[in-house]
């Protein structure tokens, strides 16, 4: 099974309407806890071939709103252990960053045209801290990244822009960007995948 997990029903509205028998959709609810609680429990139950994280994101420049971004790698931007040690957002016991599944990128890539790279960056706050390369922000990516590492399931973030740090009407933008353009973006990216 196929499954496709966005945090949000403005996000996913779309898609429930349009759902395939083949594809599993799961809502987990903002934020990294509802995100890795929803999706243990799934997997708790069911056998999942791969998992699929959609869903809007904010971003650095140079990226714009409405990009789709195929996510290469997710880390913490909340967790700081470095005083002993580990990188910035690496838990201990698991690997600097996750890494999303070589195969599901390469497929990705062969089906859905346009698509930029980047990294992820997940916290339970709206990050607002520049740093020197471009990324995209989430508040449940890597968290689904951390339990498919432990169940061992591939998986794949793909993220359209929402917003873009610094903008003008930051709140405008992205509400015009929610009602519009992102539902349906997202069920194009559901029915390619």
């Amino acid at each position: 099974m196929i499954l496709v997990v966005l945090a949000m029903k403005e996000e996913a509205k779309e898609i429930l309407e349009n759902q395939s028998f083949n594809k599993k959709v799961l809502l987990t609810g903002i934020g990294k806890v509802n995100a890795a609680s929803q999706l243990a429990a799934f997997l708790a139950t069911n056998k999942v071939d791969a998992i699929y994280n959609l869903g809007f994101a904010g971003a650095s420049k140079p990226y714009v709103v409405g990009d789709v971004v195929l996510i290469e790698q997710a880390s913490y931007h909340d967790f700081d252990l470095t005083l002993f040690g580990y990188k910035k957002g690496q838990v201990p016991g698991f690997p600097e960053v996750f890494l999303s599944s070589k195969k599901l990128i390469e497929d990705a890539k062969q089906k859905i045209h346009n698509l930029k790279t980047g990294q992820l960056f997940t916290g339970d706050y709206f990050m607002t801290e520049e740093k020197e390369e471009s990324f995209v922000v989430d508040m449940e990516g890597a968290a689904l990244y951390h339990v498919a590492f432990e169940k061992n399931i591939p998986i794949l973030s793909i993220k359209v822009i929402s917003d873009v740090m610094g903008m003008d009407n930051h709140f405008d933008s992205y509400k015009k960007f929610e009602s519009e353009v992102g539902a349906k973006t997202l069920l194009e990216i559901y029915k390619l995948i």
